[in-house]
């Protein structure tokens, strides 16, 4: 799995496309939660308000786009969000908004942080009718953490055959914390409330309209969650060399819609795994953006607090002179962790002294450190180390070469 919105998908993280996992600078956070504070009551609850449409964040991370117009009907007290999809977007610049299968509008409105294990959340919504007659849109209700909970999501989704009856009226929604299909840990800190309109290939643009959001919190029927025991690593270092065809196999990579799977076999007298590229014209899916995510499984989670990963690869001359491929170091959480990752850019331009020799490029605690530009979450359940190769229109297929990775640890 790559980086990270998780919810009706498997839980994937997406390294290269983030400013933040989430797609928000923290400022941003705080500019709009100072905003909205009134808005959350001292009670039980609160109600999102929709009268000014700058509220609303519209987050471009993974394959989210900007292709919406979102406006209010001020007396009515209703959201207008409106997206611009046509058919021209086949040759869109932008990657994401030629993706017209899999990309999507994600906007939310920031409130302060609260339990929503036991959440009531309603709202009332108009989709018009040529949405449901063409029968492609999906419209998801989310609640999201923010950066001190690993962004954590949660999804209920809406197929246009939920709206079949409505005749382009309002219908009531009610969302209970147990219709979500994600674990309960993931509602423990929500700060993100919103909706994401799944495009599915659709090609109508007209306005859906949204009114009366609100969730009630139940906090009197809240159990505190129970304290998670320390994590004692199995070992403190690990070496995969990649010498044989089984061990190649052992390597996984991810195919989905935020990343392509990548050719992989044995190099000549066992000297490595080789990657061979397929970048080239016609070669990655409309609105693809080709990256190729592998995960070296560790096993059973370990504690990442303090650590070292050294990645032994050979890149070829020619990526350096393109200029266009980049590099991410990862680790990432399995299931018990909820799959959250983290991950920091190595420039090629920053050791293209080494253009295509073996170079160690290292990965360790101090790349999550504030001002160091990783992307980091909690690393106290890591069963993953991972490497990913995000090619921002290369069409070079030289190939790559993995030669082996190590993990140190504390003892």
């Amino acid at each position: 799995m790559i980086p990270s919105r998780t919810s009706f998908r498997a839980l994937i993280p997406l390294a290269a496309l983030l400013a933040l996992s989430a797609g928000c600078s923290a400022a941003a956070e705080t500019t709009v939660l100072h905003a909205i504070a009134a808005a959350t009551d001292g009670g039980d609850g609160f109600r999102l308000p929709l009268a000014d449409p700058a509220r609303w964040v519209i987050d471009t991370s993974h394959l989210g786009t900007s292709q919406v117009v979102i406006t209010t009907d001020a007396a009515a007290k209703v959201a207008v969000m409106t997206p611009t999809w046509s058919a021209s977007d086949a040759t869109a610049t932008d990657p994401n908004s030629r993706n017209i299968q899999n990309g999507y509008l994600h906007l939310f409105q920031l409130v302060e942080r609260c339990d929503c294990t036991q959440s009531e959340s309603f709202f009332e919504i108009s989709v018009p009718q040529a949405y449901v007659e063409e029968g492609r849109l999906g419209i998801e209700y989310t609640l999201q953490g923010g950066e001190a909970d690993d962004y954590l999501f949660n999804g209920r989704m809406f197929s246009m055959k939920d709206f079949a009856g409505t005749k382009g009226g309002y219908q009531s929604v009610t969302v209970k914390s147990s219709d979500f299909s994600e674990p309960e840990v993931k509602r423990r800190g929500i700060q993100r409330v919103g909706f994401t309109l799944h495009r599915n290939g659709s090609m109508i643009s007209a306005p859906i309209r949204i009114r009366q959001v609100s969730v009630k919190l139940n906090r009197a029927k809240i159990i505190p969650p129970v304290a998670e025991v320390d994590i004692v690593n199995p070992a403190s270092f690990y070496e995969f060399s990649y010498t044989t065809q089984a061990a190649i196999d052992n390597v996984q990579a991810e195919n989905s819609a935020e990343a392509l799977d990548i050719p992989r076999k044995l190099g000549d007298g066992g000297r490595g795994m080789v990657l061979l590229p397929k970048w080239g014209p016609g070669q990655i899916p409309q609105g693809h953006s080709g990256v190729a995510y592998l995960k070296q499984s560790l096993g059973p989670p370990h504690n990442f607090a303090q650590f070292e990963v050294q990645y032994v690869v050979n890149i070829p001359r020619a990526y350096f002179e393109e200029g266009k491929l980049d590099v991410y170091l990862c680790i990432q959480a399995g299931n018990a962790g909820n799959g959250v990752w983290s991950g920091a850019q190595r420039k090629l331009a920053s050791f293209s002294d080494k253009a295509g020799q073996d170079v160690v490029l290292t990965l360790t605690q101090d790349d999550f450190l504030p001002g160091h530009g990783g992307h980091g979450k909690k690393r106290n359940k890591i069963e993953y180390v991972a490497l990913q190769l995000v090619p921002h229109g290369s069409i070079v297929s030289e190939p790559i070469v993995l030669r082996k990775i190590t993990v140190k640890l504390p003892k």
